[in-house]
């Protein structure tokens, strides 16, 4: 009786204890994640500007052959996305 005890809290321990690793491991993942994602539009917004002055001439190609699901359509909406939210928050702190 007292066995099956011990063996039930002991499995409890290590059930929690595998939880919490798990846990850990998640933590990590979610940062390497928004790492990778932070890098990417970095390297996007670099890589845009680089071709901007550059090969001005595949935006017009690329948006001609692909439309807006191109690199260049992504390109023109993610800077629209960053002016807009700026020019709001710099605004709102204007304002307040």
């Amino acid at each position: 009786m007292l066995e099956q005890i011990l063996q039930s809290l002991l499995i409890i321990a290590a059930i929690g204890l595998m939880l919490l690793v798990l846990y850990q491991i998640m933590k990590v993942s979610g940062a390497l994640f928004l790492i990778g994602l932070i890098s990417g539009l970095v390297f996007i917004e670099i890589y845009g500007i680089y071709l901007f002055f550059t090969e001005r001439h595949l935006y017009s190609e690329d948006l001609a052959a692909n439309g807006i699901w191109s690199f260049t359509g992504f390109y023109i909406a993610l800077n629209l996305f960053l002016a807009i939210s700026l020019s709001m928050r710099w605004w709102r702190n204007r304002i307040v």
